[in-house]
């Protein structure tokens, strides 16, 4: 595996949500720490060289991580630090409802995001990342669940917040129970 600072975080990090990494996936917005997964397909609109690098061949997709629909359901989609960079509230919301249809039922949607509400990541007002567009954190994650209709939230912040400036955030989607 490629070893960096970086991936070791990023690693450590895993360890918290792998349980809900299983099956076959999407890791959307791979930016410089893709997924290492055996059945994990890796989409980013602008990768970095070291993701692709870590990607095995045939395993990427330079698409955007937004628009992208895999009519194949999948067990899981995987996200880190890429809603952040969206354009507001609504294109956040968007976006998780459009990958909530590209899960089975009972799959995950696993997310790593900065905690800049929780202060220990610097918030788009305080000059953090550039790419970053809006505040994320678990006030962001509690004040979006009623629009997220198909998703029900499973996990938040179980990473300990003196080993990491993210938070882990897991959303099983609810199966779908239809009559006869």
């Amino acid at each position: 595996m490629y070893e960096s600072p970086v991936r070791k975080d990023f690693e450590y990090q895993l360890s918290f949500v792998e349980e809900f990494l299983t099956g076959k996936g999407l890791d959307m917005g791979c930016g410089s720490c893709p997924l290492i997964h055996p059945d994990c397909l890796h989409i980013d609109i602008s990768p970095q060289p070291l993701c692709e690098e870590q990607v095995p061949e045939g395993r990427f997709l330079q698409w955007n991580a937004v628009a992208y629909r895999h009519y194949e359901p999948v067990d899981f989609i995987f996200s880190s630090h890429m809603v952040e960079d969206l354009g507001g509230e609504q294109e956040v919301i968007d976006c998780l409802n459009g990958w909530a249809e590209m899960i089975k039922d009972g799959g995950h949607i696993v997310l790593m995001l900065p905690d800049m509400q929780g202060g220990r990541y610097a918030t788009v007002a305080e000059g953090g990342n550039p790419s970053h567009r809006i505040d994320v954190g678990k006030e962001f994650i509690w004040s979006i669940l009623d629009r997220l209709p198909e998703l029900e939230l499973v996990q938040i912040d179980t990473v300990p917040h003196d080993k990491s400036c993210s938070i882990d955030v897991v959303f099983k989607k609810a199966k779908n129970e239809k009559s006869i």
